[in-house]
């Protein structure tokens, strides 16, 4: 940095003066918070040369808020894909809905859609009906088991 400084006195006779002034005014005040910057971090560097645990700790610290950011990166991007699939589902849907509507004219995509209206609602009774069956063979076997137990019980 000394030998800028020893440059800064040939400047104003080897620029003109609407130049030097600004370029001037620059120079002095980095110069400035340099030396500022200088007094004020060289404890604080000489600490944590002097104590390996405050580098360390600081070190720890930046790990964190890199990965962090990194992890921050990551789920922006998940996110960007799960919202760009979700609004092509959404948006092809009302393609394929419309085209429906296009080619079947409305009063034969409503009766398409009572159809299978029809047709889910009977697939729905149909293992509703063995769900229901289901949990009454537990029942009887539970009541089977039961009674099995109370005979059991009976010579003792």
């Amino acid at each position: 940095m000394d030998f800028i400084q020893d440059y800064a006195s040939l400047l104003p006779r080897l620029l003109p003066p609407s130049l030097y002034n600004p370029l001037f005014t620059i120079l002095t005040t980095t110069f400035g918070l340099m030396r500022t910057l200088q007094t004020h971090l060289s404890p604080l560097l000489t600490r944590l040369v002097t104590q390996p645990d405050v580098a360390s700790i600081l070190a720890l610290l930046a790990i964190l808020f890199i990965s962090l950011k990194i992890l921050d990166m990551m789920y922006r991007a998940v996110i960007f894909w799960v919202n760009m699939v979700l609004r092509l589902v959404f948006w092809g849907s009302i393609l394929l809905v419309g085209l429906w509507v296009w080619n079947r004219g409305m009063d034969g995509f409503l009766e398409d859609v009572q159809g299978l209206g029809a047709h889910w609602m009977g697939e729905f009774e149909k293992y509703s009906g063995e769900v229901k069956e289901f949990q009454r063979q537990k029942e009887d076997q539970l009541r089977f088991q039961a009674a099995q137990k109370q005979k059991g019980r009976g010579w003792r």
